[in-house]
């Protein structure tokens, strides 16, 4: 019986140095989540998470916020994600491998660049969750188009002499 009590005490002590896993089987958070953004218009960034494989982003751990006053935000746009029963945050959704999120907003007159902070939260499927994450990104923005004041515009009050001074 004595035998048998500590060969369970040693399993306990032991078995979870055994399962415990090492820093080095974990990638860096900045190749587990690699974000990108680009500017598809002055009033739209689409920021991009490349999430490694083995991996996975929590929903509700992402935002994107800017850091200057020259980009007006909306909340930030993101699909649906996959549902989880989450042993810490309870249900969530989550991503892997691929998600984007668009930011809407009005950019600044004048403005040709907007800074971004991005905050997002992951965890590797070993059972190792990163601490929260911080990131400043600075996108380019296309330059604003001035409006031909020669082209056709319905809006504009007139009525447009589609065929000149013909006569029909």
């Amino acid at each position: 019986m004595l035998r048998y009590l500590l060969l369970l005490l040693s399993t306990l002590l032991f078995a979870p140095a055994a399962l415990a896993v090492d820093e080095k089987d974990l990638l860096p958070i900045d190749q587990a989540f690699v974000v990108s953004a680009k500017a598809v218009a002055r009033d739209k960034i689409e920021f991009t998470w490349k999430i490694a494989p083995g991996y996975y982003l929590y929903r509700h751990r992402m935002s994107v916020s800017a850091v200057e006053s020259n980009f007006k935000t909306n909340p930030l746009e993101l699909p649906e994600g996959t549902h989880k029963k989450d042993q810490f945050f309870g249900d969530v959704q989550t991503y892997r491998n691929t998600v984007v999120g668009i930011q809407t907003g009005a950019a600044a007159d004048g403005a040709s660049s907007v800074s971004f902070l991005v905050k997002y939260q992951g965890c590797a499927d070993l059972g190792v969750c990163y601490p929260p994450h911080k990131k400043t990104i600075t996108v380019i923005l296309p330059t604003a188009t001035k409006a031909d004041p020669d082209a056709l515009s319905l809006n504009s009050g007139k009525k447009p002499d589609l065929f000149g001074d013909a006569k029909i």
